[in-house]
């Protein structure tokens, strides 16, 4: 059975639906395999690539000052960085495919009711900050593109007729026609492009927070079997010493077991996007550098529409930085429960057998288990801080020397 047949007749389908419907509309749904998925990707690269090209091509028809060097590479950058993150998605397929597949082995392979709903537990999680964060930034770009339209529409009406009105783009680019006679289309294409470079932005991240979600739910299960299986009621009414010590050994086994596959999905999730954000962070660095100094000349300038579209730009970057961060920080945080919640259960009443497995449970739980990126950076709450301290450093720098 192929593996778009068994993610359909799984349960597991239904918390994954919309990561599901976001993945397919960007072509990068790894259980799909059809015309329309290289059409689409296809379609997304062409899109993304030209809304870069046309923005840097300003610089070739346009006198490059400050403000206009600013105002191109404020938007150019990140535009970058979806082309790139979304071609390494489309090159790591196969590798999102066997995230996919460990999920459902995951899933298929539990059979107690308690742990079945903990996984749904943090299913449910995962979907919800999904769905938030859908129709938040959806609902934003969806205000922003009608008041695009509206004001340049609405301008047009109560201009008179002998009056000529410049319309002026959000966005620096140089497409080579007359602007101002294909105002309207080039508006449109700009909107398209840029709900498309959202969409691959967000069917990616959710997918990475639904993938470390899971992962969380799996050391959680690893500390419930620790502390079910050395709970006094697990082997109370067993005479046989022998049959307790079995029971109590192969519930820390269970547990331990669980733990090991908790780990093996997180080296999983760092092979897949480890070239992904050893790309995408120091872009990340860099335009949110450029985009705070664009924001404190704005502040001079007095120019409040513009002052506006950018601070909500940064809010982005650092909505895209925290996010990153925060599931890095917890996947650091339940590996480290396990080591916590395993010194804190009754272990003194197990046999020394027993007792040495627990010790070496805990050894290796002490070691907290991170999403690395490229061997250096450990997303986390400290690295969100770390890279936030990063970005005001570079714009101070380029404040003092601009």
């Amino acid at each position: 059975m192929t593996l778009a047949l068994r993610w359909q007749e799984c349960p597991v389908n239904t918390y994954y639906t919309i990561n599901r419907i976001l993945l397919l509309c960007v072509g990068l749904w790894p259980c799909q395999k059809s015309t329309f998925k290289y059409i689409a990707i296809t379609l997304m690269t062409i899109i993304l690539a030209s809304s870069v090209i046309f923005q840097l091509t300003t610089f070739i028809t346009r006198e490059c000052n400050t403000d206009v060097f600013l105002r191109v590479l404020t938007y150019s950058i990140p535009w970058l960085g979806y082309m790139l993150k979304y071609n390494v998605l489309c090159l790591n397929a196969k590798r999102m495919r066997n995230l996919m597949e460990r999920m459902l082995c995951d899933w298929n392979e539990l059979n107690n009711v308690q742990e079945i709903e903990i996984l749904k537990e943090y299913a449910d999680i995962g979907r919800f900050i999904t769905l938030i964060t859908i129709l938040f930034i959806y609902g934003s770009i969806f205000c922003f593109i009608l008041i695009l339209f509206l004001s340049n529409f609405l301008l047009d009406i109560t201009s008179s007729k002998n009056e000529s009105r410049p319309r002026q783009l959000p966005v620096l680019i140089e497409c080579f026609i007359d602007q101002q006679k294909y105002f309207f289309l080039i508006l449109l294409a700009a909107c398209f492009a840029v709900v498309c470079s959202i969409t691959t932005v967000i069917a990616s991240e959710t997918l990475n927070m639904s993938y470390t979600h899971h992962a969380c739910g799996l050391f959680e299960i690893a500390s419930c079997r620790i502390e079910q299986a050395l709970r006094k009621n697990t082997v109370q009414g067993i005479a046989s010493s022998t049959e307790r010590n079995s029971i109590l050994y192969q519930g820390i086994i269970n547990g331990f077991n669980m733990y090991k596959r908790a780990i093996e999905f997180i080296k999983m999730l760092k092979r897949f996007h480890d070239w992904t954000y050893s790309l995408l962070l120091p872009l990340m660095v860099l335009s949110l550098s450029i985009n705070l100094y664009r924001f404190s000349r704005l502040i001079a300038s007095k120019e409040y529409s513009e002052l506006i579209i950018s601070f909500m730009y940064i809010l982005g970057h650092f909505w895209y930085m925290f996010l990153y961060n925060y599931l890095g920080q917890k996947v650091i945080d339940h590996s480290s429960d396990v080591f916590h919640r395993i010194y804190d259960v009754q272990w003194y009443i197990a046999p020394l057998k027993v007792q040495k497995l627990l010790l070496l449970v805990m050894q290796r739980s002490m070691r907290h288990c991170t999403l690395i990126i490229g061997g250096l950076f450990v997303p986390s709450l400290e690295g969100f801080a770390t890279l936030t301290n990063t970005s005001f450093s570079y714009f101070a720098v380029i404040f003092s020397v601009f």
